[in-house]
């Protein structure tokens, strides 16, 4: 009887050591999202084409790539499992890193300083860092900033660093957002606008112009956090990428964004 006693209370002793287990077991970044029921992905909502509201609706290609994510996570039409937070270029990798966000679609360049602080997946687009300036202007280049005129750029960008690099002396004007630069590019404030070549083109019009000589040529990809608990969900993203890079719906999409 006491061998029988003392058998039930190491058996219960086990099943509450076990329930203690499970209740404090350790999920990676994959199956907390999983076990969530949604991923919580960092967007932009002014650059065009990649993040930005049409008529109140979220559109652009980082956008589509979201939900092509979050449809492969939970094999399910995505929209009741996916969340979109908005960031910006100075915000973006502190909300990841906070973990107030799962992972960034959000056009943020591959560099090596990045790459202490996040990992990348594969890219999905390639970008060329120019410069956008008023249709009159005579402004050919970078150089022309080292004496002359004001140059506005994207802060936290590599377009900060690229514009430090060629012209070192110039005036540099400092935006938070693509939106904010052109502002001032409007209003006269600057002379021109350093950016990512494809989202200048956007706010291109008749008054304005591209000039057309690249600066630095930068990949685009997802970040997620720099942590062994982020391998299976980059394993996930890369996949997406790839199969999406070789989809002809997917390309013909991304090419109606880019050029519509």
């Amino acid at each position: 009887m006491k061998k029988y006693i003392v058998f039930i209370i190491c058996l219960c002793f086990s099943f509450l050591l076990s329930g203690c287990d499970n209740k404090n077991k350790h999920l990676d970044d994959l199956n907390t999202i999983l076990k969530r029921g949604e991923i919580i992905v960092g967007v932009k909502a002014d650059s065009p084409p990649f993040g930005y509201f049409e008529d109140n609706i979220r559109k652009g290609i980082d956008i589509e790539i979201s939900r092509e994510i979050a449809r492969a996570i939970f094999k399910e039409p995505p929209e009741t499992h996916i969340k979109f937070v908005n960031v910006d270029t100075l915000n973006r990798i502190s909300k990841l890193n906070s973990k107030e966000v799962d992972i960034l679609v959000a056009t943020v360049s591959v560099n090596e300083k990045r790459k202490l602080v996040v990992d990348f997946s594969i890219p999905y687009f390639m970008a060329s860092s120019k410069i956008m300036v008023k249709k009159d202007s005579k402004i050919s280049g970078l150089q022309y900033f080292n004496s002359n005129g004001k140059l506005a750029v994207i802060m936290g960008t590599t377009g900060e660093k690229v514009a430090r690099q060629v012209a070192p002396n110039a005036s540099l004007i400092g935006a938070e957002t693509y939106n904010e630069a052109f502002d001032f590019l409007k209003s006269g404030e600057v002379d021109a606008i350093l950016g990512d070549d494809i989202i200048l083109s956007q706010f291109k019009n008749s008054e304005y112009k591209i000039v057309n000589r690249a600066y630095s040529r930068e990949n685009y990809a997802v970040a997620v956090r720099k942590s062994d608990d982020s391998k299976e969900l980059l394993n996930e993203i890369n996949m997406v990428i790839t199969s999406l890079l070789d989809d002809k719906k997917f390309n013909l999409l991304k090419t109606g964004l880019l050029y519509k």
